[in-house]
């Protein structure tokens, strides 16, 4: 599958995925290939996917997805940054 992340600014993500997890605003959603197609809105939070060349995330803003169908993704949002990594626990002294 295609995924595209589009903010107004750029393009955060053009990759070849096997798939995908989106942050919906009812609730977070998965894609694989053959999905039916739809189209929803986006709440903040954290996109994923996963490929054949590894996998990634990106924190984003509000925005919509749309799958077509035809094993492609768009998403369309205000913001997209790089996932930051979880903080270690920190030890005391």
């Amino acid at each position: 599958m295609m995924l595209e992340v589009l903010t107004p600014q750029r393009t955060a993500v053009t990759a070849e995925v096997d798939e995908v997890t989106v942050p919906g605003l009812a609730g977070e959603f998965g894609v694989l290939p053959g999905h039916t197609p739809f189209l929803t809105a986006l709440k903040p939070g954290t996109l994923s996917w996963r490929g054949k060349s590894g996998s990634g995330s990106l924190q984003i803003g509000n925005g919509y997805c749309e799958v077509d169908g035809k094993d492609r993704i768009i998403v369309l949002t205000q913001s997209a940054d790089k996932a930051s990594a979880e903080a270690t626990p920190q030890k005391s002294a």
